[in-house]
């Protein structure tokens, strides 16, 4: 993963404004949310963002490309997170390992957000990444329910 230190912001604001997970945030929190508390990292096809078990408790959000998620096998695809999903939330909420692996299956860019920069941010954003948050996870219970019931 490398870190990208010189994308002007008005280019970070033109891949964020497509995403929905940030369409209930004014054009003033996402500059703030972008200058302030987070880095963004590109992720080069094949390579990972994080694997199982490592101490990383940055919450990603997808701003390009594509990543499968797996367990131990790459080979049993957990997931597919797309531009505007998040990854790491686990590791994130509970400040622990994580408990799959992340890789690109195309070059992919990250917005990183760590647990201490979360804490920093205005209350409005907060919620509204919080709120964001469970959105994502809500979302994907009822994905994973879903697929269980059409395996019984």
């Amino acid at each position: 993963m490398k870190l990208l230190e010189n994308v002007p912001l008005i280019k970070q604001l033109e891949i964020i404004n497509r995403l929905n997970f940030f369409a209930d945030f004014s054009l003033a929190e996402r500059q703030v949310l972008l200058e302030s508390f987070s880095r963004l990292y590109l992720v080069n096809s094949g390579r990972h963002a994080f694997k199982r078990f490592e101490l990383d408790n940055r919450l990603f959000i997808v701003l390009s490309g594509e990543f499968v998620i797996f367990k131990s096998n790459e080979l049993q695809e957990l997931g597919r997170i797309l531009p505007g999903e998040f990854i790491g939330e686990g590791a994130f909420i509970c400040h622990r390992e994580h408990s799959t692996s992340a890789k690109a299956i195309k070059d992919s860019i990250l917005l990183a957000i760590t647990p201490d920069a979360m804490t920093r941010l205005p209350n409005v954003i907060r919620e509204k990444v919080k709120d964001k948050i469970i959105e994502g996870m809500s979302l994907r219970i009822n994905k994973l329910s879903s697929f269980i019931e059409d395996s019984i």
